[in-house]
């Protein structure tokens, strides 16, 4: 998706088969808002963070907003309710 409520949306189908909550919304936005001001003031934290692994990350996407929403889906990823779903 093009924008932060979209992609909110699409996480919160694949992983959990619903929509978020407004409160979960809320949480989520402030959640990503910390991870963008934490990666955008340390550019070599988020190059680190987004070249673990086999895959190479996208060159042309910004490293600090890759890293803030690689570390939010970590975040998700790690909830009970997508553990159990």
């Amino acid at each position: 998706g093009s924008t932060t409520e979209a992609r909110l949306e699409f996480l919160a189908q694949k992983l959990l088969c619903r929509s978020f909550t407004a409160e979960e919304v809320k949480i989520m936005e402030d959640s990503l808002k910390a991870l963008v001001d934490y990666y955008s003031q340390q550019e070599a934290d988020a190059r680190k963070l987004i070249t673990v692994g086999d895959s190479k990350p996208d060159e042309t996407l910004n490293p600090g907003e890759l890293a803030s929403w690689t570390m939010l889906c970590n975040q998700l990823m790690n909830l009970d309710e997508v553990l159990n779903k």
